[in-house]
């Protein structure tokens, strides 16, 4: 399996110093954080984005995905206020068209926790609302989503395997499919390889980063407590042909590089293995 860094981590470089970074450490894709001082909204025009969509091809990195910016700043799909939901939609839609300008076949689906007050069916019914137009201009786009499951301390409608599952069978599309990470399934408890057998083909990428299986900490794979000996060993049992994306804390973004060496190293180490 081949592995990506996400940019992320490299939130003080920017986006062409990062790629540059990425490059150096011999991986073969970057999933791409669509926050500033990477590739947020219209920062930059169709021209840098042109010459960004190059120099991925001379480096021979595959965009594997661009990734909202959800988690650090105030979107959210399934927020009761009206105005929060449409900028989130014409966010997503940003993201959507900054894809499809440098050939990254995937941008990913964030969900959010319910507002204080909100129920879960509230929440739920945004959600797809906002969802289903969103992978409608997606589609127009040549682009598929992917939605990111959590854990349920950071959504409560989208904190499970079955919660995915069910948001597309409702959607009924074919342009929209599913990511795990191994830090949110260590921290929901999922049985892992139960979860893999019931994405099937809907499992089109694989988030990496380890914790304590008490608190989200996105830490360096081994530092924390998730199996990632079996899990390596059961995405070859049920064929998984995508990327291994290392999405590491911004707490190594004072030293990202060492960090993301240290990561490389251990997860092609868990890849050979098994």
């Amino acid at each position: 399996m081949n592995i990506s860094v996400v940019t992320s981590v490299f939130v003080n470089y920017g986006l062409m110093d990062a790629i540059d970074e990425i490059h150096k450490l011999g991986v073969e894709g970057v999933d791409i954080w669509c926050g500033r001082p990477h590739l947020y909204r219209k920062d930059y025009s169709k021209n840098i984005l042109q010459e960004l969509k190059e120099k991925l091809k001379q480096l021979n990195l595959s965009p594997v995905s661009l990734m909202p910016a959800f988690a650090h700043y105030p979107y959210s799909l399934s927020s009761p206020i009206e105005i929060v939901r449409k900028d989130s939609i014409s966010y997503m839609k940003d993201c959507i068209d900054n894809a499809a300008l440098i050939g990254a076949p995937y941008v990913l689906v964030v969900p959010k926790q319910s507002l204080y007050g909100q129920t879960r069916d509230d929440s739920r019914r945004f959600f797809m609302n906002s969802l289903s137009r969103v992978c409608n201009y997606a589609e127009s786009r040549g682009i598929k989503l992917v939605v990111e499951v959590v854990y349920p301390k950071l959504s409560n409608h989208m904190g499970f395997i079955e919660d995915a599952i069910n948001v597309i069978r409702q959607l009924g599309s074919s342009n929209i499919g599913v990511a795990i990470d191994t830090g949110h399934l260590n921290l929901s408890g999922e049985d892992v390889g139960r979860a893999i057998e019931e994405l099937g083909d809907l499992l089109l990428q694989v988030h990496v980063n380890d914790n304590n299986k008490e608190q989200q900490q996105n830490a360096i794979p081994g530092e924390g407590n998730f199996d990632f000996a079996r899990f390596m060993s059961l995405l070859k049992e049920y064929n998984y042909g995508g990327f291994l994306s290392i999405e590491l804390s911004w707490v190594y973004s004072f030293d990202p590089v060492s960090a993301l060496i240290k990561a490389i190293k251990r997860l092609r180490c868990y890849t050979e293995t098994n």
